[in-house]
């Protein structure tokens, strides 16, 4: 990969210390996009953002609305846009690739993709950078020449930035739940105040602050306190405590504090493991039974072996086990 030029080192350090007065409810949405193409040059750029969990959404830089109109009024049109090369390759891998690097420009027109979507656009070259988080966090750039090496590398230095906006938009979103549902979400947060003590924390944090620290009071224990510090000269990665089979997960964002206990499920054969699954969708033993093919009663033995691996009595503690791994 090719050295980046010091303006180009320069253009991304002020992109990422700008960053945050970009986007309005996402960091990139608006502005954000139309400053990444400072960086970057291309005909038209879009983000694409979800999970299995989350619904998909994606954004344009302003100005690009509409130049891919027939993704939202042709089925044929979304389905095709699946089998881009890009995407394909990037469906299980993480970084920056162009569609010149995995197939020729004939390769590529001979294909119903360009004929349909691509050549309307006079898009000749596509370069995607996914970003290492969950779910899918997708940056497409087209246009109708060719992307230099320059250009891949420009995203990869970039990219780590990237993640770190990404998680603290994350956090934010989080912590906005968790305020508006208060005590009856669940969620375990911590109100810091200037001084750094806790000005509010929910009754889960409490908890979990008294279980791995063994304190509770106003002022954050150690080693929490030190890292709460670190963090606010703006270094040092979430908190993560191990304790056995379980592991807390702190993060931080606007003087706030996240706090996610997960705990790793044990070893499971395929078979329980789909029971427990079907069992955390609210299906019963018989629908169970149905959608695997096996007997009623040989759910019920699975789900034996799995109550018993767990350390639960119950199908409702299994799945609320399964929720927090």
């Amino acid at each position: 990969m090719p050295a980046l030029a010091r303006g180009d080192e320069a253009k991304i350090l002020s992109l990422v210390a700008e960053a945050e007065s970009f986007g309005d409810a996402h960091p990139f949405d608006g502005g954000f996009l139309t400053q990444l193409s400072g960086l970057v040059a291309a005909d038209w750029i879009g983000y694409l953002y979800g999970s299995d969990e989350r619904p998909f959404r994606y954004f344009e830089r302003p100005g690009d609305e509409g130049a891919y109109a027939i993704l939202d009024e042709s089925e044929e049109a979304a389905e095709l846009v699946q089998t881009l090369p890009s995407f394909v390759y990037l469906n299980r891998r993480y970084g920056a690739v162009k569609v010149s690097d995995l197939v020729s420009k004939r390769e590529l027109r001979r294909t119903r993709l360009y004929s349909t979507i691509l050549a309307p656009e006079r898009c000749e070259d596509s370069l995607a950078l996914r970003l290492p988080v969950p779910g899918t966090a997708l940056f497409v750039f087209d246009r109708h020449t060719e992307f230099r090496e320059r250009d891949r590398a420009v995203l990869e230095s970039l990219s780590p930035h990237l993640v770190r906006l990404h998680r603290a938009h994350e956090t934010r979103r989080r912590l906005d739940v968790a305020l508006a549902c208060h005590e009856s979400s669940g969620t375990a947060v911590v109100l810091l105040g200037g001084d750094g003590r806790v000005a509010f924390a929910t009754a889960a944090a409490r908890s979990l602050i008294r279980r791995w620290f063994g304190a509770n009071g106003s002022v954050p224990p150690e080693p929490l306190s030190s890292w709460i510090a670190e963090r606010r000269r703006g270094g040092a990665a979430p908190m993560r405590l191990q304790n056995g089979e379980r592991t807390l997960v702190i993060e931080y964002a606007d003087d706030a504090l996240v706090l996610d206990e997960r705990r790793r499920l044990p070893r499971l054969t395929r078979r329980e493991r789909e029971v427990l699954e079907l069992v955390g969708e609210g299906h019963s033993n018989a629908e169970i039974a149905e959608r695997l093919w096996i007997s009623p009663g040989t759910v019920r033995k699975h789900l034996d072996n799995v109550y018993a691996k767990l350390g639960v009595h119950t199908r409702t503690a299994a799945a609320a086990f399964l929720r927090s791994t």
